[in-house]
Protein backbone atom coordinates (compact mmCIF):
# COMPACT_ATOMS: atom_id res chain seq x y z
CA UNK A 1 0.00 0.00 0.00
CA UNK A 2 2.77 2.64 0.80
CA UNK A 3 4.61 1.71 -2.08
CA UNK A 4 1.32 2.32 -4.20
CA UNK A 5 0.61 5.86 -2.61
CA UNK A 6 4.55 6.87 -2.93
CA UNK A 7 3.43 6.31 -7.31
CA UNK A 8 0.50 8.38 -6.91
CA UNK A 9 2.46 11.27 -5.16
CA UNK A 10 5.27 11.01 -7.54
CA UNK A 11 2.93 11.17 -10.77
CA UNK A 12 1.47 13.85 -9.24
CA UNK A 13 4.86 15.94 -8.36
CA UNK A 14 5.63 14.59 -11.83
CA UNK A 15 2.52 16.48 -13.62
CA UNK A 16 3.03 19.82 -11.39
CA UNK A 17 6.03 20.08 -12.80
CA UNK A 18 5.34 18.99 -16.66
CA UNK A 19 3.48 22.04 -16.45
CA UNK A 20 5.46 24.13 -15.38
CA UNK A 21 7.84 22.85 -18.01
CA UNK A 22 5.46 23.23 -20.77
CA UNK A 23 4.81 26.56 -19.17
CA UNK A 24 8.38 27.76 -19.84
CA UNK A 25 8.63 26.48 -23.35
CA UNK A 26 5.34 28.72 -24.05
CA UNK A 27 7.14 32.07 -23.60
CA UNK A 28 10.20 33.78 -24.84
CA UNK A 29 11.65 35.31 -21.99
CA UNK A 30 14.54 37.72 -23.88
CA UNK A 31 10.98 39.41 -24.93
CA UNK A 32 9.38 39.68 -21.97
CA UNK A 33 8.55 42.73 -19.56
CA UNK A 34 9.54 43.35 -16.22
CA UNK A 35 5.24 42.91 -15.30
CA UNK A 36 5.16 40.13 -17.79
CA UNK A 37 7.41 38.61 -15.99
CA UNK A 38 6.52 38.92 -12.55
CA UNK A 39 3.20 38.02 -13.15
CA UNK A 40 4.50 34.70 -14.59
CA UNK A 41 6.37 34.01 -11.72
CA UNK A 42 3.13 34.84 -9.70
CA UNK A 43 1.28 32.10 -11.47
CA UNK A 44 4.06 29.39 -11.32
CA UNK A 45 4.01 30.45 -7.25
CA UNK A 46 0.29 29.72 -6.99
CA UNK A 47 0.77 26.37 -8.52
CA UNK A 48 3.46 25.34 -6.76
CA UNK A 49 1.23 26.10 -3.63
CA UNK A 50 -1.55 24.55 -5.01
CA UNK A 51 0.44 21.64 -5.63
CA UNK A 52 2.09 21.59 -1.79
CA UNK A 53 -1.51 21.61 -0.73
CA UNK A 54 -2.48 18.61 -2.85
CA UNK A 55 0.59 16.64 -1.54
CA UNK A 56 -0.35 17.36 2.04
CA UNK A 57 -4.18 16.46 1.06
CA UNK A 58 -2.96 13.35 -0.27
CA UNK A 59 -0.22 12.76 2.59
CA UNK A 60 -2.84 12.68 5.05
CA UNK A 61 -5.55 10.51 3.29
CA UNK A 62 -2.35 7.98 3.05
CA UNK A 63 -2.04 8.68 6.84
CA UNK A 64 -5.30 7.73 7.17
CA UNK A 65 -5.70 4.61 4.79
CA UNK A 66 -2.80 3.39 6.72
CA UNK A 67 -4.67 3.43 9.88
CA UNK A 68 -7.50 2.05 8.41
CA UNK A 69 -5.49 -0.70 7.30
CA UNK A 70 -3.81 -1.67 10.51
CA UNK A 71 -6.76 -1.39 12.48
CA UNK A 72 -8.47 -3.92 9.65
CA UNK A 73 -5.00 -6.25 9.82
CA UNK A 74 -5.35 -6.33 13.80
CA UNK A 75 -8.78 -7.40 13.45
CA UNK A 76 -8.14 -10.09 10.62
CA UNK A 77 -5.17 -11.45 12.99
CA UNK A 78 -7.73 -11.68 16.19
CA UNK A 79 -10.14 -13.09 14.10
CA UNK A 80 -7.38 -15.56 13.14
CA UNK A 81 -6.33 -16.32 16.95
CA UNK A 82 -9.71 -16.59 18.21
CA UNK A 83 -10.19 -19.68 15.18
CA UNK A 84 -6.56 -21.19 16.66
CA UNK A 85 -8.49 -21.34 19.53
CA UNK A 86 -11.10 -22.93 18.57
CA UNK A 87 -9.80 -25.18 16.71
CA UNK A 88 -6.83 -26.22 18.92
CA UNK A 89 -4.10 -25.55 16.83
CA UNK A 90 -2.07 -22.77 15.67
CA UNK A 91 -0.91 -21.22 12.76
CA UNK A 92 2.04 -23.50 11.83
CA UNK A 93 -0.69 -26.49 11.81
CA UNK A 94 -2.92 -24.72 10.03
CA UNK A 95 -0.12 -23.91 6.75
CA UNK A 96 0.62 -27.53 6.93
CA UNK A 97 -3.29 -28.65 6.62
CA UNK A 98 -3.22 -26.27 3.63
CA UNK A 99 0.15 -27.61 2.03
CA UNK A 100 -1.35 -31.35 2.73
CA UNK A 101 -4.57 -30.39 1.41
CA UNK A 102 -2.85 -29.14 -1.56
CA UNK A 103 -0.68 -31.94 -2.38
CA UNK A 104 -4.20 -33.70 -1.80
CA UNK A 105 -5.63 -31.93 -4.71
CA UNK A 106 -2.21 -32.66 -6.87
CA UNK A 107 -2.40 -36.42 -6.31
CA UNK A 108 -6.07 -36.85 -7.46
CA UNK A 109 -5.36 -34.54 -10.28
CA UNK A 110 -2.66 -37.08 -11.25
CA UNK A 111 -5.08 -40.03 -10.78
CA UNK A 112 -7.53 -38.41 -13.52
CA UNK A 113 -4.71 -38.41 -16.38
CA UNK A 114 -4.46 -41.98 -16.07
CA UNK A 115 -6.23 -43.96 -18.57
CA UNK A 116 -9.21 -46.00 -17.28
CA UNK A 117 -7.63 -49.42 -17.40
CA UNK A 118 -4.95 -47.97 -14.96
CA UNK A 119 -7.54 -46.42 -12.24
CA UNK A 120 -9.63 -49.46 -12.63
CA UNK A 121 -6.29 -51.71 -11.78
CA UNK A 122 -5.29 -48.93 -8.78
CA UNK A 123 -9.30 -48.52 -7.61
CA UNK A 124 -7.61 -49.28 -4.03
CA UNK A 125 -5.50 -45.84 -4.30
CA UNK A 126 -8.60 -44.15 -4.99
CA UNK A 127 -10.28 -45.12 -2.36
CA UNK A 128 -7.13 -44.34 0.04
CA UNK A 129 -7.55 -40.72 -1.47
CA UNK A 130 -11.02 -40.53 -0.50
CA UNK A 131 -9.99 -41.80 3.00
CA UNK A 132 -7.55 -39.31 3.27
CA UNK A 133 -10.17 -36.72 1.94
CA UNK A 134 -12.76 -37.70 4.71
CA UNK A 135 -10.48 -37.26 7.35
CA UNK A 136 -9.68 -33.75 6.05
CA UNK A 137 -13.21 -32.88 5.75
CA UNK A 138 -13.54 -33.84 10.14
CA UNK A 139 -10.50 -31.07 10.51
CA UNK A 140 -12.08 -27.62 11.84
CA UNK A 141 -9.81 -26.03 9.34
CA UNK A 142 -12.32 -27.79 6.32
CA UNK A 143 -15.15 -24.69 7.48
CA UNK A 144 -12.66 -22.38 6.22
CA UNK A 145 -13.87 -20.93 2.54
CA UNK A 146 -11.00 -21.27 0.89
CA UNK A 147 -10.44 -24.76 2.21
CA UNK A 148 -13.85 -25.76 1.81
CA UNK A 149 -13.44 -24.18 -2.39
CA UNK A 150 -10.33 -27.24 -2.52
CA UNK A 151 -12.46 -29.75 -0.11
CA UNK A 152 -14.89 -29.58 -3.06
CA UNK A 153 -12.71 -29.78 -6.02
CA UNK A 154 -10.56 -32.76 -4.75
CA UNK A 155 -14.16 -34.18 -4.16
CA UNK A 156 -15.32 -33.24 -8.10
CA UNK A 157 -11.91 -35.42 -9.22
CA UNK A 158 -12.07 -38.56 -7.03
CA UNK A 159 -15.47 -38.87 -8.47
CA UNK A 160 -14.73 -37.87 -12.15
CA UNK A 161 -11.93 -40.93 -11.59
CA UNK A 162 -14.28 -43.11 -10.14
CA UNK A 163 -16.65 -42.45 -13.47
CA UNK A 164 -13.78 -42.88 -15.87
CA UNK A 165 -12.59 -46.31 -13.90
CA UNK A 166 -16.35 -47.47 -14.79
CA UNK A 167 -15.50 -47.94 -18.53
CA UNK A 168 -12.81 -50.46 -17.65
CA UNK A 169 -14.99 -52.24 -15.60
CA UNK A 170 -15.18 -56.48 -16.89
CA UNK A 171 -18.36 -56.76 -19.08
CA UNK A 172 -20.06 -59.84 -18.70
CA UNK A 173 -21.18 -63.08 -21.18
CA UNK A 174 -23.88 -64.91 -20.42
CA UNK A 175 -23.55 -68.41 -21.42
CA UNK A 176 -25.64 -70.51 -23.76
CA UNK A 177 -25.97 -74.05 -23.98
CA UNK A 178 -23.45 -75.74 -25.03
CA UNK A 179 -20.57 -73.41 -24.05
CA UNK A 180 -17.36 -74.17 -21.74
CA UNK A 181 -15.00 -72.23 -20.76
CA UNK A 182 -12.18 -73.11 -23.32
CA UNK A 183 -14.47 -72.33 -26.12
CA UNK A 184 -15.89 -69.06 -24.36
CA UNK A 185 -12.39 -67.46 -24.10
CA UNK A 186 -11.75 -68.45 -27.81
CA UNK A 187 -14.42 -66.31 -29.23
CA UNK A 188 -13.26 -62.93 -31.14
CA UNK A 189 -15.16 -60.95 -28.58
CA UNK A 190 -13.72 -62.27 -25.67
CA UNK A 191 -9.63 -63.04 -25.70
CA UNK A 192 -9.51 -64.73 -29.56
CA UNK A 193 -7.58 -67.69 -27.33
CA UNK A 194 -8.99 -70.39 -25.85
CA UNK A 195 -6.20 -70.78 -22.84
CA UNK A 196 -7.00 -67.71 -21.95
CA UNK A 197 -10.09 -69.78 -20.38
CA UNK A 198 -7.74 -69.44 -16.70
CA UNK A 199 -8.44 -65.95 -16.43
CA UNK A 200 -12.70 -66.42 -17.24
CA UNK A 201 -12.43 -69.02 -14.19
CA UNK A 202 -9.97 -67.40 -11.77
CA UNK A 203 -12.02 -63.91 -11.97
CA UNK A 204 -15.09 -65.63 -11.29
CA UNK A 205 -14.29 -68.47 -8.30
CA UNK A 206 -17.21 -67.27 -6.50
CA UNK A 207 -19.99 -68.80 -8.75
CA UNK A 208 -17.67 -71.43 -10.62
CA UNK A 209 -16.03 -74.06 -8.24
CA UNK A 210 -15.57 -76.87 -11.29
CA UNK A 211 -14.13 -75.12 -14.32
CA UNK A 212 -15.43 -78.09 -16.95
CA UNK A 213 -18.81 -77.64 -15.00
CA UNK A 214 -20.87 -73.78 -15.70
CA UNK A 215 -24.22 -73.73 -16.30
CA UNK A 216 -26.30 -71.98 -19.16
CA UNK A 217 -27.74 -68.38 -17.85
CA UNK A 218 -24.67 -67.87 -15.80
CA UNK A 219 -23.24 -64.21 -15.97
CA UNK A 220 -19.21 -64.30 -15.81
CA UNK A 221 -17.10 -61.59 -15.77
CA UNK A 222 -14.93 -60.81 -18.62
CA UNK A 223 -11.99 -58.44 -17.04
CA UNK A 224 -10.06 -56.09 -20.09
CA UNK A 225 -7.67 -55.11 -16.68
CA UNK A 226 -6.20 -56.17 -14.10
CA UNK A 227 -8.20 -54.84 -10.69
CA UNK A 228 -6.66 -53.65 -7.74
CA UNK A 229 -4.61 -56.40 -5.47
CA UNK A 230 -4.49 -59.13 -8.53
CA UNK A 231 -1.86 -60.26 -10.99
CA UNK A 232 -2.34 -61.86 -14.61
CA UNK A 233 0.07 -64.53 -14.54
CA UNK A 234 2.12 -64.15 -17.82
CA UNK A 235 4.57 -67.25 -19.51
CA UNK A 236 7.50 -67.90 -17.09
CA UNK A 237 6.51 -66.85 -13.94
CA UNK A 238 6.32 -68.49 -10.70
CA UNK A 239 5.17 -67.80 -7.71
CA UNK A 240 8.62 -66.68 -5.92
CA UNK A 241 9.26 -64.15 -8.94
CA UNK A 242 5.87 -63.07 -8.51
CA UNK A 243 6.21 -62.11 -4.82
CA UNK A 244 9.55 -60.82 -5.43
CA UNK A 245 8.06 -57.66 -7.59
CA UNK A 246 7.80 -54.29 -6.07
CA UNK A 247 4.33 -54.03 -6.69
CA UNK A 248 3.41 -57.81 -5.12
CA UNK A 249 5.42 -57.96 -2.16
CA UNK A 250 9.03 -57.20 -3.10
CA UNK A 251 9.92 -60.33 -1.49
CA UNK A 252 10.09 -63.84 -3.18
CA UNK A 253 10.04 -65.30 -0.15
CA UNK A 254 6.67 -64.17 0.20
CA UNK A 255 5.41 -66.47 -2.52
CA UNK A 256 3.76 -68.89 0.24
CA UNK A 257 1.35 -65.73 0.79
CA UNK A 258 0.75 -66.03 -3.11
CA UNK A 259 -0.21 -69.77 -2.37
CA UNK A 260 -2.36 -69.55 0.68
CA UNK A 261 -4.27 -66.73 -0.83
CA UNK A 262 -4.77 -68.57 -4.34
CA UNK A 263 -4.70 -72.09 -3.52
CA UNK A 264 -8.67 -72.90 -4.36
CA UNK A 265 -7.07 -73.47 -7.93
CA UNK A 266 -3.24 -73.51 -7.51
CA UNK A 267 -2.80 -77.70 -6.18
CA UNK A 268 0.47 -77.28 -7.04
CA UNK A 269 2.26 -74.11 -5.56
CA UNK A 270 5.51 -74.86 -8.43
CA UNK A 271 3.03 -74.95 -11.64
CA UNK A 272 1.15 -72.13 -12.37
CA UNK A 273 0.05 -71.36 -15.70
CA UNK A 274 -0.77 -67.83 -17.80
CA UNK A 275 -3.61 -66.30 -17.96
CA UNK A 276 -4.27 -67.12 -14.45
CA UNK A 277 -5.34 -64.44 -12.16
CA UNK A 278 -3.75 -64.16 -8.77
CA UNK A 279 -5.06 -62.61 -5.72
CA UNK A 280 -2.38 -60.34 -3.73
CA UNK A 281 -3.07 -60.80 -0.17
CA UNK A 282 -2.50 -57.42 1.14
Amino acid sequence: MKLRMTLIVSLFLSLVFANVILAQQSYNYEEMTQEQYNALLADWQKRLDAAKKGIAEEEAKIEQLKKEYDSLQAQIDQTWQEIFTLAKQDKQQYEAYKSDLAQLRDDARAFLNLSPEEIYSKSNEIDSLQAKLDKFKENPFSVIAENQALINEIQSLIDQAKEKAKTAVPPTYTVMKGDYLWKIAGKDDIYGNPHAWWRIYTSNLDQIKNPDLIFPNQVLAIPRAVGPNEHLVQKGEFLSKIAGYPNVYGDSFKWQKLYEANKSFITDPNLIYPFQVLKIAR
